[in-house]
């Protein structure tokens, strides 16, 4: 699953590619960082 990814997490940018190494990363094509999302589960409602 390929997360949908609207900024750059360190310069703020738009410009940002996907990458096929490692699996899931993206490139920032202004600062040309490269980071990895990972999704995380949302906790069941009514658990703190």
């Amino acid at each position: 699953m390929r997360l949908a990814l609207q900024y750059c997490p360190y310069c703020g940018e738009q410009d940002l590619r996907p990458r096929e190494d490692p699996q899931g990363a993206w490139e920032c094509a202004d600062c040309r960082s490269t980071f990895v999302l990972t999704p995380v589960p949302a906790p069941a409602r009514g658990n703190p």
